[in-house]
């Protein structure tokens, strides 16, 4: 069965994507940004 892509089953898989990108993308990008900072006091 096909289903159209309606706002209920779209709202359905933005949990799934928003975690990992929270949970380890944000975390890298803010260790790389600290990382930048702290190596470039002198």
């Amino acid at each position: 069965m096909a289903h159209v892509m309606t706002g209920d089953f779209a709202a359905a898989w933005m949990p799934s994507v928003f975690v990992p990108l929270v949970g380890i993308i944000g975390p890298a990008v803010a260790m790389a940004l600290l990382f930048n900072v702290i190596e470039a006091t002198e």
